[in-house]
């Protein structure tokens, strides 16, 4: 990633097919855009999701529950390395960080936030299904796994108004890492703040570790090698503390901008090479941890509903703060990201429950809504165009 830029390779970029616009007339065929904001290399997000189900328990059996657990400490590799891209997205090194942006992007995922939690704890509490998980939290991770809209990436030439709402778009992220951190380390038990404040000691002390080695490293092989080593440390020093990796890589991320050098550079294009594969595990595994039940039906059909109510709202709020018309905006924030199911992985990890309900909730509420946007009007046409 070059500085002040957009997460690398999880968009639309120059060697990438053109998006075609979207139809006229009262009918609009779906714009084929990336799904999740992750650019599809061989397939669209959904059929990896597809694929996990099928290769999943209540599938093929491939992907058994013993396997899964094997792969807890990948997707806590993923979840730091998309922490790093978090913060180097939201960073911007020797000029203004658009504090403004971030504000109006904070207010914007606040408000879906509000709705969609306080949507679900009513229903949920009129629907008196029996849960694993207290009501309350359930709902408020819900609310914060649906908040986060995925990564919009536009045309250097694009009008101004569509780059400020696709930065407002990558700027929602923010309110996700630290309220999404914040619930998982009060899920995990204990001390909650204190195990987060180590966890950012820790990512800053091995930013600092790694920005000393990548400036260093006399070779593309051995700096690859130090980014790799720094992302297992990360992910190892999270799931020890019971805390989110995606702290610890977004402080590290913190760290390698501000630092003196090209660290920032050094970290995104070595990681490059590894974001699609793990990307791509984690809709694996987000597919195969479906379970259909009513309870899943009705979540995900609630949050699909009360997600798109949240972030129409959230449009008109922000509308005039950010100079950006509603309906632009609402097209903008709809689509959702990965974040929020690598949120939902994260926050199964540390669940003692086995047959909680929230990986699958958020996975089939995010399919549902990327379809579902994928028909809206497109008001993104000049984007990557």
């Amino acid at each position: 990633m070059k500085t002040g830029g957009d997460w690398p390779e999880l968009g639309h970029d120059p060697l990438d097919p053109p998006v075609p616009a979207g139809g006229h007339g009262w009918l609009r065929l779906p714009r084929r855009r990336p799904m999740l904001g992750v650019r599809a290399i061989a397939a669209p997000a959904f059929v990896f999701l597809l694929l996990g189900a099928a290769l999943g328990p209540r599938g093929l059996g491939l992907l058994s529950p013993a396997a899964l657990g094997h792969l807890d400490i990948v997707i806590s590799v993923a979840l730091a390395m998309i922490g790093v891209f978090v913060g180097l997205s939201v960073s911007v090194k020797g000029s203004d960080p658009a504090g403004s942006s971030i504000a109006a992007g904070a207010m914007s995922a606040a408000v879906t936030i509000v709705t969609v939690t306080g949507g679900l704890y009513f229903l949920v509490g009129r629907w008196g299904v029996a849960l694993a998980i207290d009501p309350l939290a359930l709902a408020c991770v819900l609310g914060i796994c649906s908040s986060v809209s995925a990564a919009v990436h536009v045309a250097g030439d694009a009008p101004e108004e569509l780059r400020r709402a696709a930065r407002l778009a990558d700027l929602d992220d923010v309110p996700l890492i630290v309220l999404g951190v914040t619930a998982v380390a009060m899920l995990a038990g204990g001390s909650a703040a204190e195990r987060l404040l180590l966890t950012a000691l820790a990512g800053a002390a091995i930013g600092f570790a790694g920005w000393l080695l990548f400036e260093r490293a006399s070779d593309a092989a051995e700096r690859g090698v130090f980014v790799t080593g720094a992302i297992l440390l990360l992910a190892g020093a999270a799931s020890y503390l019971g805390t989110s990796p995606l702290l610890s890589g977004c402080v590290a991320a913190l760290v390698w901008v501000r630092a003196p050098g090209v660290a920032d550079r050094i970290t995104s294009e070595d990681l490059s090479v590894l974001q699609h594969p793990l990307v791509v595990l984690l809709l694996l595994v987000a597919g195969a941890l479906i379970e259909w039940s009513a309870a899943v039906l009705w979540l995900a059909a609630a949050l699909v509903l009360l997600r798109l109510v949240g972030k129409l709202l959230a449009s008109l709020a922000i509308a005039r703060v950010a100079r950006i018309s509603p309906a632009l905006l609402a097209s903008v924030l709809l689509p959702p990201g990965i974040m929020g199911i690598a949120l939902a992985l994260n926050v199964r990890q540390v669940l003692a429950a086995e047959d909680n309900v929230i990986v699958p909730a958020v996975t089939v509420a995010a399919v549902a809504t990327e379809i579902l946007a994928a028909f809206l009007p497109a008001e993104q046409q000049e984007e990557a165009a």
